[in-house]
């Protein structure tokens, strides 16, 4: 054996200090077995399964010697599985996929493969079906059967969903006499089967499973109905297929809620929305946060008051006070969160963002074109443009009627606003509003609807870019309902967008559309999200997927007015 000889100095004194050899310094190769394995997960509670791996090391001097345990195992897929031993991967039976195994020595490496598939069924615990066998050895489903077939309400077909929403409460329609159902995921490496007894299940446990078992495949869902009154029929419904993106857009999403009249703390990750603001009951809302989440401004006191009400949103603290009675609708941070460009009742002021005192004039009023009005204002993320709806007909807080899409260029020197450019232009009977620029500034997404703003039924969501151009639709987030017959989604606006764009844009707004067999008339605003594939974006082409429920709020109340915030922000 070689031993290396160190002399060293310490404290005066000489001593030997013997190093021993790096016992992998003559390897030349690596040998793992298996190559390819496949491990099948058939019960999700059970411990997970693991396969052995072995590495033979082929050294310069021709030794062939086992290095498993000395080596470094990694994983190109970690949601499957990995290695928490060497040489023994473990699964983690929250998803399934391939997976690339990478042993390695320095720069010596060699690679397997393992293929995780999940095969396994799911009773229902809380509500479970009349007997889970009804759907065993059963001759071949009777399809599209008008009394007794089953139909999914939610979610919808072609739906986009993202990491980390907290659950799914999938819901269907029962069919006459039908008490037992079958719901179920496959993709090409998953087949998970749900037996419930309800008209709605909850995905929990196995949100993960659904979402990250070969992320970005198409996941088809199907469903089938059976009645232990009349064994050996099953009834089959049309399926759907959904797809998971690899995106998280985890942030805080502030909405306004009737629960409490106040502004909640949720988001896509979030199973339940706190209260943010007031500590009373004070009615608070139409508000809006500073591009850094650090800074919010709102109407205090409801329809009847709306004085502007800033707070820092760390410590809850009150930075302008509702008490000085400035003039509130809707309102727009600078970038830099310095200004504030507010917007009541068609007359946009800007003030210091800190102190509410007006800028440029003892009002602060900014000079529009006469007998014109403004508002719903957004501040483009460049600071260069302010978009804006743009009416003849002065607007009340509440609505808007005959309203342009315009924006007004700012001056950051002189801290003042050229005159209007109209982007998407009125006409006798399309109204445009709510603007929201995206976060990289490329495109605003607006309000479309033919008539008022308020109560608009015909409300739907379309697109432009930031300098105009043709504008494009977002049907299937405005409109696409997985319902009955003849029902659509209807009144959908205040669009937000999620600060972060990954494989797709996610747009938050709000809807009265159904929401399966919680709301299956709809009617009662809430907040919903959609995929937005801009990155393959074709003026004219609706870019959108079919809108998801937020899972954080109360669906037994108005929800409405969501503003995703741009930095996770927590209150002291």
């Amino acid at each position: 054996m070689i031993r290396v000889a160190l002399l060293a100095f310490l404290t005066g004194c000489t001593g030997i200090i013997q190093l021993e050899p790096d016992p992998l310094g003559d390897l030349v190769q690596l040998v793992v077995t298996p190559k390819t394995s496949e491990l099948v997960i058939h019960d999700l509670s059970q411990p997970p399964e693991q396969q052995t791996f072995r590495a033979i090391g082929v050294f310069s001097d021709g030794a062939r010697r086992d290095v498993t345990q000395q080596i470094i195992w990694t994983v190109d897929n970690s949601l499957p599985g990995g290695f928490q031993n060497p040489g023994v991967y473990t699964t983690t039976n929250q998803a399934a996929g391939d997976v690339g195994v990478v042993a390695m020595a320095d720069q010596v490496w060699a690679t397997s493969e393992v293929t995780v598939r999940i095969d396994a069924t799911i009773v229902d615990g809380a509500f479970p079906p009349s007997d889970p066998t009804l759907f065993d050895n059963a001759p071949p489903a009777i399809l599209g059967d008008p009394t007794r077939s089953p139909s999914l309400l939610y979610p919808s077909d072609g739906t986009w969903f993202p990491q980390g929403l907290p659950n799914t409460l999938f819901q269907l329609t029962r069919g006459d006499q039908n008490d037992a159902f079958q719901l179920t995921f496959d993709t090409d490496l998953m087949h998970l089967v749900v037996l419930t007894g309800a008209d709605r299940w909850e995905t929990d446990a196995v949100q993960n499973v659904i979402a990250q078992s070969n992320m970005g495949d198409l996941v088809t869902v199907s469903i089938a109905a059976a009645s232990s009154a009349s064994p050996g029929m099953v009834y089959q419904g049309p399926s759907i297929q959904l797809h998971y993106s690899s995106d998280s857009p985890d942030s805080p999403l502030y909405f306004w809620s009737a629960a409490t009249n106040g502004l909640m703390r949720g988001g896509t990750s979030a199973s339940f929305a706190g209260k943010l603001y007031p500590g009373d009951s004070t009615c608070v809302g139409c508000h809006t946060l500073s591009r850094d989440g650090t800074r919010m401004a709102m109407g205090w006191g409801g329809e009847a008051v709306s004085a502007l009400q800033t707070i820092d949103v760390q410590s809850l603290a009150t930075t302008i006070s509702q008490s000085k009675l400035y003039d509130m609708g809707w309102a727009t941070y600078s970038p830099d969160g310095m200004l504030l460009l507010s917007a009541s009742n068609g007359v946009l002021t800007l003030r210091d963002a800190t102190t509410g005192v007006p800028i440029n004039s003892p009002t602060g009023k900014v000079a529009l074109p006469v007998g014109h009005y403004a508002t719903h204002p957004e501040w483009s993320p460049d600071g260069k443009y302010v978009a804006i709806a743009y009416s003849a007909t002065q607007p009340s807080n509440l609505d808007v009627k005959a309203a342009s899409i315009a924006r007004l260029a700012f001056d950051p020197m002189t801290k003042t606003f050229g005159g209007p450019q109209i982007l998407v232009p009125a006409t006798a009977v399309d109204n445009f509003y709510f603007p929201k620029y995206s976060p990289d500034g490329a495109f605003l997404a607006y309000v479309h609807a033919t008539g008022p703003s308020k109560g608009a039924a015909s409300a739907e969501l379309e697109l432009i870019g930031a300098d105009g151009g043709v504008t494009t639709s977002l049907a299937a987030a405005s409109h696409l309902v997985a319902s009955l017959p003849g029902v659509t989604a209807t009144a959908t606006q205040m669009p937000t967008w999620a600060p972060f764009q990954g494989q797709f844009a996610w747009l938050g707004f709000t809807s009265a559309r159904p929401y399966g067999v919680v709301l299956p008339s709809g009617g009662r605003s809430q907040v919903w999200v959609s995929a937005l594939d801009l990155g393959h974006e074709v003026p004219g082409v609706d870019p959108s997927a079919a809108g998801f429920w937020l899972p954080c709020q109360d669906p037994t109340v108005v929800n409405n007015t969501p503003i995703w915030a741009p930095a996770a922000v927590m209150p002291q």
